[in-house]
């Protein structure tokens, strides 16, 4: 699996919002990016969960390979089973996709990419099951879902405390939406972040978070 832009972009962005989080949940771990991004910043404890099996073995050699391996404990199973014996304080996702548009012909890539396996509403109710009360949920998606995911969020008591907006540039539309669920209600704070300008250099917000991952920043 490729690492993307935008997935960059969400791992720092959580860990400058979440700071010190003791026990984090990754759901849908792929190749291990936000358990590594966040496991550079905080002595958590964290627990990547990951279905498909291929991607298991690319997040199992890359947590391996990691100096942050000791923090990190990985399952290969379907989060809608796994039932540690506690709850998390801090629980990331970047979950499949898309909804039945461009299927591919591999099952792995549907897994990966699409929402066949794990729908919006299973991840909320998981969510629910294994968050604590004062905890946080963070997760990516495309702008198309921004709508679903409050409306999901909000039919389980879950209230957005940021709902950031990411666009390629300011001449593009938003295509990603990063949020912070809690389940304390506290009003929203609205956010938009560009990656390049219109000069084609990356701009400042996009800089200063990725500044520490990023070699050429």
């Amino acid at each position: 699996m490729k690492v993307s832009t935008d997935s960059c972009l969400f791992g720092a962005w959580v860990a400058s919002i979440q700071k010190s989080p003791k026990n984090v949940l990754d759901i849908g771990g792929g190749t291990g990016l936000l358990t590594l991004m966040l496991a550079q910043k905080s002595n958590a404890r964290f627990d990547c969960v990951e279905i498909e099996n291929e991607c298991f073995e690319q997040l199992k050699a890359n947590i391996n390979d990691s100096k942050w391996k000791d923090q990190c404990s990985i399952f290969n199973e379907d989060i809608k089973n796994f039932n540690p014996e506690k709850k998390y304080d801090l629980i990331i996702s970047n979950p499949p996709f898309y909804v039945n548009q461009l299927n591919s012909a591999s099952n792995k890539i549907n897994l990966a990419r699409h929402h066949s396996g794990l729908l919006l509403a299973d991840l909320f109710d998981v969510v629910e099951r294994l968050l604590t009360e004062d905890g946080k949920f963070c997760m990516l998606l495309p702008a198309i879902r921004r709508n679903e995911s409050i409306e999901k969020a909000s039919a389980l008591n879950f209230f957005p405390e940021y709902i950031v907006d990411v666009k390629q540039t300011n001449n593009h539309a938003i295509f990603r939406s990063m949020f912070c669920f809690t389940k304390i209600s506290k009003q929203t704070i609205f956010e938009e972040i560009l990656i390049k300008e219109d000069d084609g250099n990356y701009s400042a917000a996009f800089a200063e978070l990725l500044r520490e991952y990023y070699y050429s920043l």
